[in-house]
């Protein structure tokens, strides 16, 4: 099965709720953020996570990875949906 990842054009990152995605987007060196439910404002509080156990014990929060250009999105995407075929 395929991860639900969006990328958002207008806040440059990318958004999705897999802990496994999150986790590999660490593991890669992406900053990886946390929020509590969906985020549509640009001033929320996004939550930095410093490792893969912290990334582990959120519950229920939207994932995010910032400052990622369109390009790099679209080839982390791909890289997440093939694993999982």
């Amino acid at each position: 099965m395929k991860s639900k990842i969006w990328y958002s054009k207008q806040r440059n990152e990318l958004q999705f709720y897999d802990k496994s995605v999150a986790v590999k987007a660490f593991k890669k060196g992406l900053d990886v953020y946390a929020t509590r439910g969906l985020n549509t404002s640009l001033n929320a509080d996004d939550y930095k996570l410093t490792s893969v156990d912290a990334i582990i014990d959120i519950e229920q929060a939207l994932f995010i990875v910032e400052a990622v250009s369109i390009v790099e999105a679209s080839a982390f995407i791909k890289e997440v949906n093939n694993e999982k075929i």
